[in-house]
């Protein structure tokens, strides 16, 4: 397996969608397409997901960070556009936070740089235990439906299916990754250039309140609540977070 295999579509302005968790890089296909038209699109399946060999566990947020940035290196991308779904935009800030000059932008959608609450950490850890007593299966085929404000999602099917080509390893490394990941607040209030935050109205996992506060903090904020929107955006108005991302990408320098 490939350290970091990415697909490419595209040229122009590098863009790079990071995934979230646990899927891999498929779950964009129907969005880089269309922002493909515009913008050279990378689109990594992150260590341990998709055809990305995973680090050794255990690891941190900042260490796949470290990756991708290497990675980028290795594909000779300069000035990137960095946008990433839930997990993904964990990874997207902890880039920022290591070399915040090589981005011209970074994009949080449906994702936070809040660390977890107390509650979270322990919902995170019955995780661990429950993947690792139960299977990785019993767990990402069953939590997929939550992520959408619509129950019967025609998407749901696609998502579930890229969710369950997930490793155990990989599943129990980045929940637990994400459990001690910290507070990336001083991301949003340090970096100078532009930030997107895409929230959904009916987000269970992060509420819209919590992304108009973080907005407030940033140099150069560009926020969106989604209406009837949970966690999924980029499937459930795809063409309106589509044009949401070639806004804000458009304005990046």
């Amino acid at each position: 397996m490939l350290k970091i295999f990415s697909a490419v579509r595209g040229s122009g302005r590098p863009v790079i969608l990071i995934h979230g968790f646990p899927m891999n890089s498929n779950v964009w296909d129907n969005f880089a397409t269309p922002l493909s038209k515009h913008y050279k699109v990378y689109t990594p399946d992150l260590p341990g997901f998709g055809k990305s060999k995973l680090l050794d566990l255990p690891f941190t947020i900042e260490a796949v960070a470290t990756q991708l940035l290497d990675w980028m290196d290795e594909q000779k991308i300069e000035n990137p556009v960095v946008i990433g779904h839930s997990l993904g935009g964990y990874v997207a800030l902890a880039m920022a936070a290591k070399n915040p000059e090589r981005l011209a932008g970074i994009g949080l959608f449906h994702s936070t740089a809040a660390e977890d609450s107390v509650e979270k950490k322990e919902s995170r850890t019955k995780t661990i235990e429950f993947v690792k007593k139960n299977g990785v299966l019993a767990f990402t085929s069953n939590f997929i439906q939550q992520l959408f404000a619509n129950p019967e999602h025609p998407a749901i099917a696609t998502v579930r299916e890229i969710a369950i080509q997930s490793q155990e390893d990989a599943v129990v490394g980045y929940t637990q990754a994400m459990r001690d990941r910290p507070s990336r607040i001083h991301v949003l209030q340090d970096f100078d250039k532009p930030v997107l935050l895409i929230a959904g109205e009916k987000d269970q996992g992060i509420s819209a309140a919590s992304i108009q506060q973080q907005a407030s903090l940033c140099k150069q904020s560009h926020l969106h609540v989604i209406p009837n929107v949970a966690h999924m955006g980029m499937f459930e108005k795809p063409d309106e977070t589509v044009n949401l991302a070639k806004l804000f990408i458009d304005h990046c320098k």
